[in-house]
């Protein structure tokens, strides 16, 4: 058993399987269930060489009650993003119902990718009101326990009653017997009605539509309230998901298809998010090459320069380093397609920006083919006649030094004539295509 600190303090059970050497994988449980439903897949992960979590969720199992009584969607994300803080690595997440949409709000709301592929299972954003208070008042109704097994199961059977009649052995798990005879659900009996999907739509649309890593939607054809319209619209709103339905079995499709849900899980694990590094070879896919280049997180400059005209011209670059500091010398390197070359290649001076926080508007703009990218952008001169951005968190005013062609780009070397920076700033940075921001978890 694993324990994670969650959102205010609440303390999250979690169990792991595998080796904490491969690939994570954390599974996250539908409103009700706890970890031990994900127990056939975590074990199929791991013999396919992933290390598999299964959590559970504030309010149920053996995680913390919250003592302020607090089940709304903040609370559920809020502790996703804390457990991903506390991994040594990304992980994929696998999440049904109550869980997936609660992934979706932690992954969609953020800046930072914080995790390396999605699969939701069983989740729709679009529950009609009268289907979701009925479920809830089926949930409610159960609150005062079972009297026998038997009692439990026809209970399980009963919160999705149009639906194939589960096994639901696995189920059972999520019960424990009292004192006074009785089996009770592992969860806090404040949890129903709490989290209100219908009036969290409109959010979890946005963010939805925000995700941009590898997911696949899950969908057994036979839940009565997630559709296959439902599943096919939230499977077209992330861009790149794909979608896959499995046949004869209904809300408990990792249970009661275990086998046919473990192969499609783990073929759309290889394919999308592999276990081996993806390899570039000379002449093979540049993609690849780019992606494999992007996994160096970096800072964001705007490098400027006088134009012939008198006018002052910057673009976005990445590619900065400093070269020695006796002299003080600096480089970018500058695209040979840029509409700016020329500029740079005829100045004997140049300036390099170093963005900070607060400026990734700026960067987007310097980054364009197209517009007056100095507009609304406070900018003075030093001692070259370079154009220096303004509340930068570094400039760096230079004389050029040399000029070397290298392939599609060429490499402009300064010597540092002036600089300064401010010590109480963060940096804006550059990760995998994204911008980001210094993580303190």
């Amino acid at each position: 058993m694993l324990h994670f600190r969650g959102f205010g303090g609440v303390r999250l059970a979690a169990d792991a399987f595998g080796s904490p050497d491969d690939p994570p994988v954390l599974l996250l449980p539908a409103f009700g269930q706890t970890r031990e439903t994900w127990r056939d897949a975590a074990e199929a992960l791991a013999d396919a060489g992933r290390y598999a979590i299964c959590l559970d969720l504030r309010g149920h199992g053996d995680s913390d009650h919250a003592p302020d009584g607090r089940y709304g969607l903040d609370a559920f994300a809020e502790d996703i993003k804390a457990v991903l803080a506390q991994l040594p690595a990304r992980p994929v997440i696998i999440a049904a119902s109550l869980g997936g949409q609660a992934a979706v709000a932690a992954l969609g709301e953020c800046e930072a990718q914080l995790a390396s592929g999605l699969l939701l299972v069983g989740v729709t954003l679009w529950v009609d009101p009268e289907t979701a208070a009925a479920i809830i008042a089926r949930f409610k109704a159960q609150i005062g326990g079972f009297d026998t097994l038997e009692h439990a199961r026809r209970g399980i059977v009963d919160l999705h009653p149009a639906e194939p009649e589960p096994r639901v052995g696995g189920l059972l798990d999520s019960l424990r017997q009292h004192t006074d005879g009785r089996y009770y659900w592992r969860w806090d009996p404040r949890l129903p009605g709490q989290f209100d999907i219908v009036g969290e739509r409109e959010r979890l649309e946005a963010a939805a539509a925000r995700l941009t890593l590898p997911t696949l939607v899950i969908r057994g054809a036979q839940n009565e309230s997630v559709s296959r319209d439902a599943a096919t619209r939230l499977a077209g709103l992330i861009p790149s998901a794909e979608l896959a339905e499995i046949a004869e079995v209904g809300h408990l499709v990792s249970t009661e298809a275990a086998d046919e849900f473990n192969a499609t899980v783990l073929e759309f694990l290889e394919r999308r998010v592999p276990r081996e590094p993806a390899v570039y070879q000379g002449g093979s896919d540049p993609r690849v090459l780019r992606d494999a280049l992007g996994c160096f997180a970096t800072g964001v400059t705007v490098v400027t320069v006088m134009g012939p005209d008198g006018r002052p011209l910057g673009l976005t670059a990445n590619s900065f380093t400093s070269v020695s500091l006796d002299p003080p010398l600096i480089l970018f390197c500058l695209a040979k397609s840029s509409g700016s070359l020329k500029a740079f290649e005829a100045a004997d001076a140049f300036a390099v920006n170093i963005l900070q926080i607060g400026q990734q508007a700026a960067s987007s703009r310097f980054a364009r083919r197209d517009g007056e990218r100095f507009d609304g952008c406070a900018w003075e001169q030093w001692g070259t006649g370079s154009p220096i951005l303004k509340d930068a968190l570094g400039s760096f005013d230079c004389l050029k030094h040399s000029w070397h062609d290298a392939g599609d780009h060429v490499v402009i070397i300064g010597a540092v004539q002036q600089a300064q920076f401010s010590a109480q700033r963060d940096p804006l940075l550059f990760f995998r295509g994204r911008y980001r921001r210094l993580h303190f978890a």
